[in-house]
């Protein structure tokens, strides 16, 4: 049989997808929902070495190089001003730290070299649903056009439409109990440069990290939130802005000046997904955050859905039987990628009726002990996993 690919999502997993499908010399349409991919969203990502190697494998690794720049560290550091300790991402032997760009740019840049590649692509398309024939799938977008192949990839994020389809019982998205605001700002602010490094800095009342290149500075904001935030609460910057100023302004950080200057703020809710039961039919397959979304903390989300990618096409290049090639796919992924997400589970308590400072100060210990112990190093299984084309 000769596969044809559709591939819905147009991010980072699906533009990987088709990229690594064209290189198989399997036929690829890729269908993004939003009319622009999304272009304008998206925290900057650090892809770690892992990442890169997959990349390699399908001739993109070069890609990134113009929209990229390499973070060879995280210094860690208290509210208090207090330094607590260096986590290294240190080369692999062959010149390779992780390189850090806007999540958006990534993607985009992936999604036109999969295009210059062979790949279709098709915006302002949004999948409604799905249905299989013996030997196709077909499936239907909101404009009423149909598309029909051989496997249907769902690259469609955390939110995926295919997972309900794949896997009915799987479960939904859940609230994770933070608040993740990020954003830019130029780099001619207060905030030290940090052309090699990525500081972050655990405040009295949240968590900030920023990095620096380009002339631009690119930031988060963590902030322990019981309830999510609807979505009224997630438009209005200048409101943000206030907020955001009134948690920091008793660090010791730059925050404040940075967020002052800033000139995009996003907030958003971090959320989790529980184990989807199975990632495949016999002619649909899930990758990424569709299939798997680990937490931030881990910045492996990125890396691990190009892994899928090359992963997914090389098995759909060595066997002409679909549903095999499905099958072997999801054995040959779920076991690392679980494993990834267990990796680094990231808390934070307050006790009732213990004061904040001491808490703090706890805290700030146990992060410098974690350092010192090499427990918050970068686990060598995780990146310096390599993936070959052949």
């Amino acid at each position: 049989m000769t596969h044809h690919a559709i591939i819905v999502g147009g991010g980072i997993a699906g533009s990987a997808a088709a990229i690594a499908l064209r290189k198989a010399g399997i036929t690829a349409d890729l269908y993004e929902a939003r009319h622009d991919g999304g272009d304008y969203t998206g925290a900057a990502l650090r892809l770690p070495r892992n990442g890169l190697s997959a990349l390699r494998a399908i001739d993109a690794r070069d890609l990134v190089a113009d929209i990229s720049y390499p973070i060879a560290s995280t210094e860690l550091s208290s509210g208090t001003g207090r330094h607590l300790g260096t986590v290294s991402f240190t080369s692999d032997g062959h010149g390779e730290v992780p390189r850090t760009m806007p999540r958006a740019r990534l993607a985009r840049t992936l999604r036109s070299a999969a295009e210059a590649r062979g790949a279709r692509v098709f915006m302002n398309k949004r999948l409604t649903r799905a249905a299989t024939r013996a030997d196709s799938v077909i499936a239907t977008f909101d404009d009423g056009s149909t598309a029909e192949g051989t496997v249907l990839v769902g690259a469609d994020g955390l939110k995926s439409t295919i997972r309900r389809l794949v896997s009915p019982t799987a479960p939904e998205p859940h609230y994770a109990g933070t608040h993740l605001v990020y954003g830019y700002a130029p780099a001619n602010t207060a905030a030290p440069p940090s052309p090699d490094a990525f500081h972050i800095y655990w405040g009295k009342r949240a968590t900030f990290g920023y990095t620096t290149a380009a002339g631009e500075i690119y930031w988060y904001a963590n902030i322990a939130s019981p309830e999510p935030l609807a979505a009224e609460q997630q438009r209005d910057t200048e409101t943000w802005r206030k907020h955001l100023t009134k948690l920091f302004r008793r660090d010791r950080t730059p925050a404040m000046k940075v967020i002052e200057a800033a000139n995009v703020i996003i907030p958003s809710n971090t959320r989790t997904l529980g184990t989807v039961p199975s990632w495949h039919t016999d002619h649909m397959v899930l990758i990424g955050d569709a299939a798997h979304a680990v937490p931030p903390a881990t910045e492996q989300g990125a890396a691990l859905a190009v892994e899928d990618a090359v992963v997914l096409a090389q098995f759909l290049r060595d066997q002409e039987d679909t549903a095999a090639a499905l099958d072997a796919f999801e054995a040959a992924r779920r076991e690392r990628v679980t494993r990834a997400g267990a990796s680094r589970r990231s808390r934070t308590t307050h006790r009732r009726g213990t004061p904040r400072w001491i808490e703090q100060r706890r805290r700030d210990k146990r992060i410098a002990q974690a350092v010192r112990s090499g427990a918050m190093n970068p686990p060598a299984w995780l990146h310096d996993h390599r993936t070959t084309w052949e």
